[in-house]
């Protein structure tokens, strides 16, 4: 399954509710050209994805294709923590190269490159206060963080099965 979204929905970073994250004053180490690669979309068009993302947010629709890892810890008290968070899933995200939906609620979406998501992945994840799907747009991994700064990963096993 592609999830594909409607360009013709894509907004602004200024206009996208969590555009702030990725503002100079905010991230002063993000360029331009890195911040063309984060696309929020619309309250509609998120809402029409977030019906396709929260099928695969039910276990039950996840485990006959996909298997799970551990809970991975995602925190981000350390350069040395964030920087082992980021090679836990560059090791088990490597084999896909896809573009990815990143979900927070049924009105936030945006969408980006697997690189932006790695790069700046603690600009995606805030701990304490989001819990968070983040999705390949061929559906071959999903990301599941919460809020108390743990992530687990679901990835295809093969369409061979």
């Amino acid at each position: 399954m592609n999830i594909e979204i409607d360009h013709r929905e894509i907004i602004t970073l200024n206009d996208f509710e969590l555009g702030w994250r990725w503002k100079k004053t905010h991230n002063p180490n993000i360029l331009e050209t890195e911040k063309n690669q984060i696309l929020p979309v619309s309250d509609i068009e998120s809402k029409r994805l977030y019906k396709v993302i929260k099928y695969f947010e039910t276990e039950g629709n996840l485990s006959e294709k996909h298997v799970q890892t551990d809970w991975l810890s995602a925190i981000q008290e350390s350069e040395e923590k964030i920087e082992r968070f980021r090679t836990q899933i560059e090791s088990i995200l490597e084999p896909w190269d896809e573009s990815i939906l990143i979900n927070w609620h049924r009105n936030i979406t945006l969408k980006t490159t697997k690189e932006i998501f790695l790069k700046y992945w603690t600009d995606f994840l805030y701990p304490s206060s989001d819990d968070v799907t983040i999705i390949s747009e061929k559906t071959n991994w999903i990301i599941f963080y919460r809020h108390f700064e743990v992530a687990n990963i679901w990835t295809k096993v093969s369409d061979n099965n």
